[in-house]
């Protein structure tokens, strides 16, 4: 495998790990295993775990940035919002960085600013262009159907 690819290869393989286990609950020694890689070869790619988790957390924003499609209702935009935004592997990440993002700082930042941030935008951009919805209760309507999505993990 050339390098790049390898490097990839181990972050690609290390997301579902982050995701089942969590931060802490996650040991290189996982990654090694399921990557059939060396624990050299790990670290000589990423100096630590949260420099992994960090590329992982690049890796899966960079899959799922936020989509733009028009909606008629408010039901529309929120059941757009469960259905693009708030997937199973998104409120996986939210409850990862919630509970243990002190851990992973630029990692924590990035999904905040890069995820949420610009979910969040693009969702008000669409609140805006649908004619007759009411924007004043909007944030706090994306804040409650996120934390219903938090209690069903």
């Amino acid at each position: 495998m050339a390098q790049k690819s390898k490097k990839d290869y181990i972050v690609q393989t290390a997301l579902p790990i982050f995701l089942e286990n969590g931060f802490k609950g996650t040991s290189i020694d996982m990654v090694v295993k399921k990557c059939g890689v060396s624990k050299p070869t790990v670290y000589n790619h990423f100096p630590d775990k949260s420099a992994l988790m960090l590329a992982v957390m690049e890796y899966w924003i960079e899959s799922n940035k936020p989509l733009i499609a028009p909606t008629r209702d408010e039901s529309a935009l929120l059941s757009f919002a469960a259905t693009n935004w708030l997937r199973d592997d998104a409120v996986r990440f939210y409850a990862l960085v919630i509970g243990e993002g002190w851990r992973f700082p630029q990692a924590r930042k990035l999904f905040w600013e890069q995820f949420d941030g610009q979910w969040r935008k693009a969702l008000t951009y669409l609140l805006i262009h649908t004619p007759g919805l009411d924007q004043t209760p909007f944030e706090p309507m994306l804040d409650q159907l996120l934390l219903n999505r938090l209690k069903q993990l």
